[in-house]
């Protein structure tokens, strides 16, 4: 089953939402340092084509 989910304000919002907890909290503070500011800036330009209207809208499954 799939639904979708509102995950940020904006692409920004999303990835630190993301980054800062849970899976994307752990992977990054395993990664270098100097890794996690583009790793950061990877995930929210990745991240854009999904905002609309004032929200990062994805399909999520469970």
């Amino acid at each position: 089953m799939t639904a979708p989910g509102t995950w940020g304000r904006d692409a920004g919002d999303a990835a630190a939402f993301l980054l800062d907890s849970g899976p994307g909290r752990h992977l990054l503070e395993r990664a270098a340092p100097e890794s996690r500011d583009r790793a950061r800036a990877a995930l929210t330009e990745a991240l854009r084509p999904y905002e609309d209207g004032g929200a990062v809208r994805l399909r999520g499954a469970g």
